[in-house]
């Protein structure tokens, strides 16, 4: 059992941590995760532990591509950390593998929100290393549905797989200290996505609605295309507040002008005059579809410019 006494001076900002200004507690803990507590670490330092290194090296990578601005990359999968004066916000946390709090909290030590461009769990599977996420209502149905039984009995298994959901739409603006992040709803590859803007990096992170490879439109009976098309005009029109895209996948960040190209394309699919290709051939997408399950069917492969989409005929 740890003291209760407390450090009225700890200069940690997570104060919504349970060992917040216990000393003793706090500092046990971190040499059980196998890095300094704030309060001890070395300005500059990196600091690396066992929880996320697989035997082909660090399960993430990071790099900083503007000021304060973090893309965490698992694999072909990205995450995105933007760091403000008084918090951070995560856009995304993939599958969850390893310990993806410990690896935010080597870059920064503000108090960390997480947010989901949409419900699907290569992009909320990390949630529960967290009390709550930030997601819309629509994705909030999807979000604690993992993709595998193995999956889901390793959500369960982290601190907090019950962890509460905050419901956003076009209204809310998080404000993380001398930037803001706006809420943009375009729900078409998923009935909850949304984009971010960060004022400060001028970036517009748009999860699997917008990327160089290629943008699924067939998990639902939907017509994407129309809602995708209709999205894409609503991006157009807000193009003045930022200067880059940083999708889910495939590459970031990427040209402004991808927003023009699936526009454009968009039309073409709902007129009936798209281009379509062979075969399904695509950035990690195979040349044929799947034999079963929802990758399945008569999933064809259209392309304008720098944008492709995969959809079923409607």
């Amino acid at each position: 059992m740890y003291k209760s006494v407390k450090n009225e001076n700890c200069p940690c900002r997570r104060n919504e941590c349970e060992r917040h200004s216990n000393c003793e507690a706090c500092v046990a803990n971190h040499r059980e995760r196998g890095y300094p507590p704030s309060c001890q670490r070395t300005e500059g330092a990196v600091y690396r532990n066992e929880a996320n290194i697989s035997e082909r090296g660090y399960i993430y990578g990071k790099w900083m591509g503007k000021d304060d601005t973090w893309t965490i990359s698992y694999g072909n999968v990205y995450c995105y950390l933007l760091v403000g004066t008084e918090k951070a916000l995560l856009i995304d946390t993939a599958y969850g593998e390893g310990d993806l709090r410990r690896f935010v909290e080597e870059i920064t030590d503000k108090p960390v929100i997480v947010a989901n461009t949409h419900g699907h769990f290569d992009h909320t599977g990390g949630n529960p290393w967290w009390k709550e996420a930030y997601m819309s209502a629509e994705a909030a149905k999807d979000a604690k549905r993992a993709f595998s039984p193995e999956m889901q009995t390793r959500l369960e298994s982290m601190p907090y797989p019950d962890y509460k959901i905050n419901i956003i739409d076009e209204n809310t603006t998080f404000d993380l200290g001398g930037r803001t992040v706006q809420v943009v709803p375009i729900p078409a590859h998923h009935g909850g996505s949304v984009a971010f803007i960060d004022s400060a990096s001028r970036y517009l992170f748009t999860g699997d609605e917008l990327e160089a490879g290629q943008v699924l439109m067939f998990l639902t009976e939907t017509n994407q295309i129309q809602a995708h098309k209709e999205n894409m005009e609503k991006l157009l029109s807000l193009s003045h507040l930022y200067d880059a895209i940083c999708p889910a996948h495939n590459g970031t960040p990427i040209n402004k002008k991808y927003v023009s190209d699936f526009l454009e394309l968009d039309k073409q699919i709902l007129a009936g005059t798209q281009e379509e290709m062979p075969n399904t051939a695509g950035f990690g997408f195979p040349p044929q579809p799947a034999s079963e399950g929802p990758f399945s069917g008569d999933i064809r492969r259209a392309q304008y410019g720098g944008a492709s989409v995969l959809y079923k005929p409607f």
